[in-house]
């Protein structure tokens, strides 16, 4: 019965537990893919082959006196066929993707290949992830056919991030639609409250602003946080609105985890409130920890966060 209140609480912005320890918070910027090319050559060598047809004939004959007389013809051909040697160049071209991506320290660029029609090489959709270093090689998790699951990429490219201070700006008066948001600057810089508390779960939010992004990270219990669990939420502004997703993973008390992805709508931002709709699991659903997958299908639901000291 508890595994099922915790699996209904995963509403639509998936309320975390405590996340595997070890793993990487991955952030896709963008990605492309390209196809490799791979020559091989074959060559083989000539060969001569004969054959001969041949036809005989003999003729005797006996005397009165006992003497044998004998007397033959014989006709032969043969014919020989040469076949010369030759070679043959035939391109292996394969699908190939590079994905460029960043952890809160590096940025790097990934890349898989196709090399079979049943690979598990995909690209990665900009947005958060979890990633892992498993036994020398870095594996990213994403969502197949419904299913979770670790694929393994190369690191072909990575170097540091330094990080700048935030670009300040004088604070804007707050009007009633999504043109209110700060600029480039953070909530805590324009005077924009950063902690906001939802309605729906009364589960509480930090929020940033930085130049067309907003971005809003759920406040975990100190346990929770140094086991690394996370819910985070990147939004980018388009048009009268922000869309974005959210990325969050729970565990079960027996250590199963499973990941989630979902779709995230913001359509006002005042320093009073925000209002938006995300696509997750509806009410009462249950989740099978097996294949990370709820009884009922995705569906949109509204929310309200409101600021909280």
């Amino acid at each position: 019965m508890r595994c099922q209140v915790v699996a209904a609480a995963l509403l639509f912005l998936f309320v975390n537990t405590i996340a595997a320890q070890g793993d990487i918070r991955l952030r896709v910027l963008s990605y492309q893919w390209t196809t490799s090319h791979h020559p091989i050559r074959f060559s083989w060598q000539g060969e001569s082959s004969t054959s001969c047809s041949s036809t005989s004939r003999v003729d005797g004959s006996i005397s009165d006196t006992g003497n044998f007389n004998a007397y033959g013809t014989s006709n032969g051909m043969c014919n020989t066929t040469f076949t010369p040697p030759g070679n043959e160049t035939i391109d292996i071209k394969k699908p190939v993707v590079f994905i460029l991506a960043e952890t809160p320290t590096t940025r790097m660029i990934l890349t898989c290949t196709r090399n079979v029609m049943w690979s598990q090489c995909e690209a990665l959709s900009p947005g958060s992830f979890i990633a892992r270093n498993e036994s020398g090689h870095f594996e990213v998790q994403s969502i197949l056919k419904g299913k979770a699951v670790w694929t393994r990429y190369d690191v072909v490219q990575q170097a540091a991030i330094v990080k700048t201070a935030p670009v300040m700006e004088i604070p804007k008066e707050a009007k009633v639609s999504i043109e209110a948001s700060p600029g480039s600057a953070s909530g805590s810089a324009t005077g924009f409250p950063v902690r906001w508390k939802s309605m729906n779960t009364g589960s509480v939010r930090s929020i940033r602003f930085q130049g067309d992004y907003l971005y809003a990270e759920l406040v975990m219990t100190e346990t929770q946080a140094k086991a690394g669990a996370f819910s985070l939420t990147e939004l980018k502004k388009d048009g009268v609105k922000y869309i974005g997703t959210v990325s969050t993973r729970s565990i079960k008390q027996d250590g199963a985890s499973c990941s989630f992805h979902g779709d995230v709508e913001i359509t006002v931002v005042t320093p009073e409130r925000i209002e938006g709709r995300a696509l997750g699991p509806p009410p009462n659903s249950k989740l099978d920890w097996t294949t990370c997958s709820f009884s009922a299908p995705f569906a949109w639901e509204s929310f309200v966060w409101i600021p909280v000291q």
